[in-house]
């Protein structure tokens, strides 16, 4: 009769035994797959908000160099891929357009004269275009159109998280714009004259764009 009861119970103790194990590997299965479908959503999307964008610039002027900040408050982007899983990939293939008369510098007057005087000198150039050719090892390639002539520019491209930056130099000489930098010259002859009272506006042009990508 003992021996009988013994049994019975080690039966009992391996069907539940049976039973945990069971149990823990629905539970465990269950766990990986949600962690799976967690990680298989986790990815942050990045996509182009042209609201949070700015196009900036620095001109010069006086033989000592000072600066002048100004900004575009228009410009039209289009982005080959609307959503990008690297914030730095949104560069690849995007296209531009600026409307010149949109430059903002702080001073209506200058504004009117460098809408006027600058880019009214230039052939074809109600707008600024270009497009980025390249991206590669924090370098952009980019396409830049104006006065009816098209050259490459060079320009630093870098992402942290959400926000890419784009800095460089163009000199409007390469796009035959010699013409429009004197005949802004001339009409801001004397605002453009340092300590040494030459007066002197400068070809070269700092570049600063900042994009600020929606995330989801």
């Amino acid at each position: 009769m003992k021996n009988i009861f013994n049994n019975v119970i080690w039966v009992a103790l391996i069907a539940i035994a049976a039973s945990c194990g069971t149990s823990s590997n629905k539970t465990e299965k269950s766990s990986t797959t949600k962690t799976e479908a967690t990680e298989a959503h986790s990815h942050t999307h990045y996509s182009y908000d042209p609201a949070a964008t700015v196009v900036s610039f620095t001109a010069f002027k006086t033989t000592d160099k000072v600066g002048v900040n100004g900004k575009f408050e228009k410009f039209d982007v289009k982005t080959q891929t609307t959503e990008v899983e690297n914030a730095i990939d949104i560069l690849n293939g995007l296209s531009f357009s600026i409307p010149v008369n949109s430059v903002e510098t702080n001073d209506k007057s200058r504004n009117g004269k460098i809408v006027k005087y600058f880019f009214g000198t230039l052939a074809n150039t109600a707008d600024i275009t270009g497009v980025v050719k390249s991206v590669n090892a924090g370098k952009a390639l980019v396409a830049i159109t104006m006065n009816g002539i098209t050259k490459d520019v060079e320009l630093t491209a870098k992402a942290d998280k959400n926000v890419v930056v784009l800095k460089g130099v163009i000199d409007v000489v390469n796009w035959n714009g010699m013409d429009a930098i004197n005949a802004l010259n001339k009409i801001c002859y004397d605002l453009h004259k340092g300590a040494d009272g030459k007066s002197k506006l400068w070809s070269d042009v700092d570049l600063f764009i900042k994009a600020k990508l929606a995330t989801k």
